[in-house]
């Protein structure tokens, strides 16, 4: 029988054993409770992993000596993991995304810009970060017991704890495809956080952000299942949601064109008219067979089976235009209003009409969002931020606006009100062909009395200083990144909404939204502004302007429901935006009723201006043709198709007439998933293996795509 110091001893013992299991299972169960949502069936997997890690962390604890270090340690220990899920609670909380830690060290630096973020939601989930407090805490007041206890006694337990829980886990990811995937970091960040946790999924995207993982493809091409509507015996490519009206803008001669060539108007020339595949000249059997690499192989093969998109009447509309592209930062549709924002109402509604256009919150917020927009794919979903590495690694950006206008004798320019590294754009920019102009590299801004830059700064003086560099006369593509519609919203620390304080206070909603419409008014300053400049050069009706967000105001979207007058649907009618693709030469505008997002918007573009481009290497299609819509959320899960939309979130389907929801199998479902999972994956290989330079692309500009008049 044992004696009671026995006893104690034995106690203690379990208590350190069982202490750092315990403190991670319970801090993963508060995590995934009060983030990712009420505790799924998967719950295991995230606890049986926790309590793994917690097991290895007992057995470092209790080797170490002497005691006083080991409870140094232990407290150092405890306050990290306690450390690392607050910041997971709150980083949420703030970017509407998950943190990945190890992927988002090149731009931490830029998190200090958020304070006031940052300082809101955690005062907002208190409540949860007290809870993940309480191990440190209890940590603290039964040191002293603990401590006391030798620490050979817990390793054997540790051991066989950490040999239990480690086969138990690795039992359940082998037998669960998804889970598996998701701890190799092959699904993305969002989809790892739910099924297997922070702790996992923070470990697996490190180990990826070091190149110790490598995403896998499928070599078949993924059935996009646009089924022709029951009873009918039309193309899969009428689309069940809309389609694009036979109705051409009026148009002025493009720069160059030749006036002989018959008018859009010329129905004739409608009918002579031949779709011709949107592909360049690239053989990618012939180079899956000499490539020896087993992933570009299967890149090449992913992309010949493709289906390209095809040319269609608005083919090479803007050819020879000048191009003016802003991306708008935390942009809501609902800033535009005929009467507070006349110039932003013109051009959303005399131009291309967008009824169905989307801007998902992609991973990297800002810099995910400008990724997908100039890039036309998507920035990933953890690993490394996009648009940062691109630049560091002097990536092939082939078919950026930039690097294709610039091959045409383009002046090609970026300019942004804030720092010019800001995000790594001055890498990332310059990259993609851009002479980059922010502050430090020859914006110069407003500034207050002690000479530091105000905050945020205008848009509007964005547009007057970049007038310096522009020479109106000659084809130019001036891209600006705004900044006066950053957060937060308030009258006291946004300079942009206190400037213009006085036109929106008298306006019926709360005051966060006030200042919100307040600061984003300096984009209708700007176009106005732009719209007068170019008219006065002669030029208004040979320029395209192409306009949208990086992202909704996602930490204030309280503020869309204000305006709204009603609470937004949270899936999908929250992310609907507006994109302004318009020109001086419209005379009449064009409604598309086709569903789109910001990946969209470079294939688009390339289109009109008659720029050759392979559609089988774009995640994102171009809008104005017949293939098939796709509008991916970020995480993969949910989206918009010919079919339907489908709400991962609950598993709701809103299917499209003339489909029912019986006609919407769980395999078209899954085909969707797996089609959006290698859009994804491709491009992230695109950028992982220079894919652009593998291709033998031409640098010297080819002649206007054949039936393009």
């Amino acid at each position: 029988m044992k004696t009671g110091t026995e006893k104690k001893a034995s106690i203690y013992t379990a208590l350190i054993f069982a202490f750092f299991p315990l403190q991670l299972c319970a801090q993963e169960f508060i995590f995934h409770i009060s983030v990712i949502g009420p505790a799924s069936g998967k719950i295991v997997y995230p606890l049986s992993f926790a309590f793994c890690t917690g097991c290895l962390l007992s057995m470092i604890f209790s080797a170490i000596k002497p005691k006083i270090l080991r409870f140094i340690t232990g407290a150092v220990l405890s306050l990290f993991f306690t450390l690392f899920f607050m910041v997971h609670v709150v980083y949420q909380s703030v970017f509407v995304t998950y943190w990945a830690p190890f992927s988002t060290l090149s731009v931490a630096g830029q998190a200090f810009d958020y304070g006031g973020m940052i300082r809101d939601n955690a005062l907002a989930n208190n409540t949860t970060l007290m809870l993940l407090a309480l191990p440190f805490m209890l940590y603290l007041i039964f040191s002293i017991i603990i401590r006391k206890v030798p620490s050979k006694k817990a390793v054997l337990p540790s051991f066989i704890g950490l040999l239990i829980t480690g086969t138990l886990f690795s039992a359940l990811i082998l037998n669960d495809k998804e889970a598996y995937e998701c701890a190799r970091a092959q699904n993305g960040l969002d989809e790892g956080m739910a099924t297997t946790g922070a702790l996992c999924s923070s470990i697996a995207d490190g180990l990826f952000a070091a190149k110790g993982g490598e995403l896998t493809i499928s070599v078949s091409a993924s059935d996009h299942a646009v089924d022709n509507p029951p009873g009918s015996d039309t193309a899969a490519t009428d689309s069940a949601a809309g389609q694009i009206p036979a109705v051409s803008p009026v148009i002025t001669p493009a720069p160059g064109t030749d006036t002989a060539e018959p008018s859009p108007e010329d129905t004739s020339a409608e009918e002579s008219f031949t779709p011709l595949p949107q592909v360049m000249d690239i053989d990618f059997a012939a180079l899956a067979k000499a490539e020896n690499n087993s992933t570009l192989k299967n890149m090449h093969l992913y992309f010949d089976a493709q289906e390209p998109s095809y040319t269609n009447e608005y083919t090479g509309m803007f050819e020879g235009y000048n191009l003016i592209w802003i991306t708008v930062e935390g942009m809501c549709r609902y800033i535009i209003d005929e009467e507070r924002t006349p110039t932003l109402y013109k051009l959303a509604h005399e131009g291309f009409d967008f009824q169905h256009y989307y801007t998902p919150l992609w991973y990297g917020s800002t810099s995910g969002g400008e990724w997908a927009v100039l890039t036309g794919m998507p920035p990933g979903n953890g690993g490394y931020i996009a648009m940062e590495h691109s630049g560091s690694a002097k990536t092939n950006m082939y078919f950026t606006p930039s690097e294709r206008l610039g091959a045409l004798g383009y002046d090609c320019y970026g300019f942004h009100a804030n720092y010019a590294d800001y995000y790594g754009r001055n890498k990332s920019h310059t990259n993609m062909g851009l002479k980059w102009i922010a502050y430090g590299t020859g914006y110069k801004g407003e500034l207050w009395g002690n000479g530091k830059l105000i905050w945020p700064q205008s848009d509007l003086n964005l547009w007057n200083e970049s007038k310096d560099y522009l020479d109106l006369n000659a084809p130019f593509y001036a891209y600006y990144m705004t900044i006066s519609g950053h957060a937060q919203y308030n009258w006291g620390g946004n300079a942009m909404a206190a400037r213009h304080k006085e036109l929106f206070d008298s306006l019926p909603y709360e005051d966060k939204t006030k200042a919100y419409l307040s600061c984003e008014y300096e984009v209708e300053l700007m176009l106005t502004q732009m719209l007068n400049d170019l008219e006065d050069a002669g030029i208004l009706d040979k320029t395209v302007i192409v306009l949208t967000a990086d992202h909704i105001p996602y930490n204030d979207m309280e503020i869309c429901d204000d305006i709204a007058g009603y609470e937004l649907e949270k899936e999908f009618e929250q992310y609907e935006n507006s994109l302004i693709i318009w020109s001086g030469a419209m005379k009449e505008p064009v409604a598309i009723d086709k569903y789109c997002s910001s990946i969209d918007i470079l294939p688009t573009v390339l289109n009109l201006f008659g720029i050759e481009y392979d559609s089988r290497l774009m995640a994102g299609r171009d809008i104005l043709s017949d293939s098939p819509q796709l509008v991916m959320f970020n995480g993969g899960k949910s989206f918009i198709s010919d079919k339907c939309m489908y709400n991962a979130k609950d598993g709701s389907i809103t299917p499209f007439a003339p489909y029912t929801e019986e006609d919407i199998s769980k395999e078209y479902i899954l085909n969707i998933q797996e089609e959006i999972k290698n859009k994804a994956r491709l491009a992230s290989l695109i950028i992982d293996n220079n894919y652009y330079d593998k291709l033998n692309l031409p640098l010297v500009p080819v002649d206007a795509l054949e039936g393009s008049d």
